[in-house]
């Protein structure tokens, strides 16, 4: 018997961002408008449910119990993930608790089907990593921008009856965390008011905040340079795995860079104590880090004589790591140093 569909759903606003999106029957797929913020959010925390399958339709009692008349409910939505190329869209998240695609339609008379939830996609920045809380599993890597993932199921649409059809089925259901790792090739760490920041401003066309005191950089900046993202860093501290200073949360964006540079600030007093803290903080983080490919940086040289750049060099000679030296102030070192990437 032939069954009438009801019409796709019309886009609707969506309720976690506030933004058009085309929901239900999809041409392409929607596309979600990324809202601009400042800080950079990279874990969230948040429910993910998939729409409920509409109740079928109860026909008249007075009509022959073996010919259907009511029709089927409706398919619930389902949750579906893809990436972007934009580093901020976990902030439109923030303060969002659950994410629920429309639940199905109840079926009509005349044997006509339920209206479909409408789907809900979810734009997440490019590395991010989908976790369950509950598990502590990895569901998916947004690794490739052309990938669209099923995440969450609808449940499906229950029969029509004549007589007290059920209810559809519950859509899929995770508690999970979105946690975002930066794709960058080269990492920029060292102590606070090393000079990173200021070194990725010339080297790159980024607009990091720099100062004259510790902790001008509160979260990770990033550049390009010959088409490779640098990361920088926030500085680290004697301590930082236990929280002192901002921690070494921000480590995790360094994880999967394939070279380090290891900014050092000519003008301390102690350059291989300086190396040396950071290191441990690194090696406490995981000691894939300490294993990773690593320069060491002297940063800030027109701060000092020749002599003390030599002396600077010949303690950290020691660890066994190619040593570079640069000044912002100085093109030449600039130039330089630009051959190291």
């Amino acid at each position: 018997m032939h069954r009438v569909q009801f019409p796709a759903p019309r886009p609707r606003r969506c309720w976690c961002s506030g933004n058009t999106l085309a929901c239900g029957a999809r041409n392409g797929g929607p596309t979600p408008l990324h809202l601009p913020n400042k800080m950079l959010v990279d874990e969230i925390n948040i429910k993910i449910t998939a729409g409920q399958g509409g109740a079928g339709k109860c026909g008249p009692e007075k009509v022959f119990r073996s010919a259907q008349t009511g029709g089927d409910g409706g398919r619930g939505g389902n949750v579906y993930v893809s990436a972007t190329s934009d580093l901020s869209a976990l902030n439109k998240f923030v303060g969002i608790k659950e994410i629920k695609a429309g639940d199905g339609g109840r079926g009509g008379e005349n044997n006509r089907t339920g209206k479909n939830g409408s789907d809900v996609d979810i734009v997440l920045p490019l590395g991010t990593a989908i976790i369950n809380t509950e598990t502590n599993n990895v569901i998916r890597e947004m690794d490739k921008l052309e990938e669209r993932f099923l995440l969450c199921k609808g449940g499906l649409g229950s029969r029509g009856a004549n007589f007290r059809p059920k209810p559809g089925l519950l859509g899929q259901s995770i508690k999970a965390r979105f946690s975002l790792r930066l794709i960058a090739k080269y990492g920029f760490i060292g102590l606070p008011n090393a000079g990173k920041s200021s070194l990725l401003n010339e080297l790159t066309n980024a607009k990091a905040q720099i100062g004259a005191y510790p902790f001008t950089t509160l979260e990770p900046n990033l550049g390009v340079l010959n088409g490779q993202i640098i990361a920088d860093i926030p500085g680290l501290i004697e301590g930082a795995s236990v929280g002192r200073g901002l921690g070494i949360k921000f480590l995790k964006h360094i994880e999967k860079v394939s070279l380090l540079f290891h900014c050092i600030a000519c003008d301390s007093s102690d350059v291989a104590k300086d190396y040396q803290n950071v290191t441990s903080e690194l090696k406490k983080f995981g000691e894939h880090l300490v294993d990773k490919p690593e320069v060491i940086v002297l940063t800030k040289t027109d701060l000092v004589t020749a002599s003390v750049l030599k002396a600077h060099i010949k303690n950290l000679s020691k660890f066994n790591r190619q040593i570079v030296s640069v000044s912002i102030k100085d093109p030449e070192s600039l130039t330089n140093f630009k051959k190291s990437f």
